[in-house]
């Protein structure tokens, strides 16, 4: 399945804040590995309504690493991947360039990284 270079317009937020079952997560987890790349971590589920009626979870993407004291460290969100309901299949992810490109700007902008909590968040 190819993954479209445009993110499908969202045109409202059902649930702002939710969670994702276990084998979703490890799914999620494992596909930006092999797609992405590592140092990205899928957080911050939303149920949204695409423009098509159909229902999806976005995610944000955050820039992670290991720091020092083998703490997990996040930058912030540099991308958003889109998880088609009921099918659970992707419809979309920030593309690598574009992620490289705003960890940079948030770089630019001072910002620092963060701690983040260990497990799903």
């Amino acid at each position: 399945m190819t993954v479209p270079l445009e993110s499908p317009k969202i045109v409202k937020i059902l649930q702002e804040k939710g969670e994702i079952n276990d084998e979703l997560d490890y799914a999620i987890m494992n596909y930006l590995l092999q797609h992405v790349g590592p140092g990205y971590t899928a957080c911050k589920p939303q149920l949204v309504e695409l423009e098509d009626e159909k229902q999806a979870i976005k995610m944000g993407i955050d820039s992670t690493y290991i720091g020092k004291g083998n703490q997990l460290m996040g930058l912030g969100i540099v991308g958003i991947i889109l998880i088609g309901l009921p099918e659970q299949d992707v419809l979309y992810t920030t593309s690598l360039p574009e992620l490289e490109e705003n960890i940079e700007k948030m770089k630019h902008a001072g910002i620092e990284p963060q701690v983040r909590p260990r497990g799903k968040y």
